[in-house]
């Protein structure tokens, strides 16, 4: 219970004073503080003359050139011709309607096995792990990958039945950075 009362004393150093808000909110209060004091203040207004010198040194050369109509007129032909000049060619050197023609190559990398072994070897350990410490780790991560497996699968039957699309091969992809994201996971986890 003291060391209950000594924090709660420790945190009431650091609140401030329970009048501080009725403090902040009549110094801000417009009407009766702030406006009376902006009356107070001297209105000044400069001398004619000043304002003379300031626009004499005021270099005008460039003022002149953008008040003649002519000036901006060319400048805006000249903006229009170069974006229409610009579209024009972009819809010259596009074809209207061209047949696409893609095909995509599977190639199988021979050391894929070593890494299968090695795989399997993560997986077996996180496996064993799994079943002696249920709790402290995720086991949820070799169902996962399971269902990764048996996805891979159909999409390689599917390949083999009907071929290679982008879509398919993008879904494998996928996959297969699933599958390596997972395992590193696991390996971590051992």
């Amino acid at each position: 219970m003291e060391d209950f009362n000594q924090l709660k004393w420790d945190n009431q150093k650091y609140l401030p004073p329970n009048d501080l808000w009725g403090k902040i909110e009549f110094d801000l209060d417009y009407q009766n503080n702030i406006k009376p004091l902006l009356e107070q203040l001297p209105e000044r207004t400069a001398p004619s003359h000043i304002w003379s010198e300031i626009e004499k040194n005021i270099p005008s050369g460039r003022m002149r050139l953008l008040k003649r109509k002519w000036v901006v007129q060319t400048a805006a032909a000249i903006v229009l011709l170069a974006v229409g000049f610009g579209l024009g060619s972009w819809f010259n050197t596009k074809p209207l309607s061209s047949p696409v023609l893609s095909y995509s190559q599977v190639k199988t990398i021979s050391n894929l096995e070593e890494d299968q072994e090695s795989i399997n070897d993560v997986l077996d350990e996180y496996v064993k792990k799994c079943k002696y410490y249920p709790n402290e780790i995720s086991c949820s991560l070799v169902n996962d990958f399971t269902d990764l497996v048996s996805a891979k699968a159909e999409l390689e039957d599917i390949i083999k039945r009907m071929g290679n699309s982008d879509n398919i091969m993008q879904q494998l992809r996928r996959i297969e950075l699933e599958k390596s994201r997972i395992i590193r996971n696991m390996a971590q986890r051992i």
